[in-house]
């Protein structure tokens, strides 16, 4: 009589999910298949087309492999106007000082539309809290600048300090202004 045997361990390979994706859209479409039907591809043609194009968009994505290559090499002039400020400035409110604010708020981006090298303000107020976000578009580094100097933009930096809960957080970044479209 011979003692218990060691069960044997069989090793599973499980197929990722794109090659099980992969045998499932094929194995739909072989002639066995009880989906497949000569009239419903010739019909539906059109819809191979986009699953095929979503397939491999899909592995595309999975790969996350992003190449990203300058299509071509900009040469600056030093006296062209060659990029956009774009400030991003963000701003948490007091709740019991928050129509003060929007007053202030709206004088500021009234006195700052009007100024040369401006060329845009928006305003976004979230709703889930009492925090603003202003959007501001000018034409240069040196136009914003000058905007910081003008009396309007030193009043509205005072009265934060009375009107915000913490510190504004600026955020500028310079675009190539010829690509940019408001």
């Amino acid at each position: 009589r011979q003692g218990p045997t060691k069960p044997e361990v069989l090793s599973i390979q499980w197929p990722r999910k794109r090659s099980a994706r992969r045998l499932q859209r094929s194995n739909s479409l072989l002639p066995n298949s009880p989906h497949f039907s000569t009239g419903w591809i010739e019909e539906n043609s059109q819809w191979m087309t986009q699953i095929n194009r979503l397939q491999k968009l899909i592995d595309r994505l999975e790969k996350k492999e992003l190449k990203l290559e300058p299509l071509e090499e900009e040469v600056l002039e030093e006296n062209a106007k060659s990029h956009i400020m774009i400030v991003q400035r963000q701003m948490s409110v007091i709740e019991e000082e928050m129509e003060e604010f929007r007053l202030a708020l709206k004088q500021y981006t009234e006195s700052a539309s009007t100024q040369g090298g401006c060329l845009h303000v928006s305003i976004q107020k979230l709703p889930s809290d009492s925090r603003f976000i202003v959007y501001e578009f000018w034409e240069n580094s040196n136009a914003w600048n000058s905007h910081l100097q003008m009396s309007y933009s030193k009043t509205f930096q005072r009265s934060n300090v009375d009107f915000l809960e913490t510190p504004e957080l600026i955020t500028t970044m310079l675009v190539p202004g010829k690509y940019i479209i408001l």
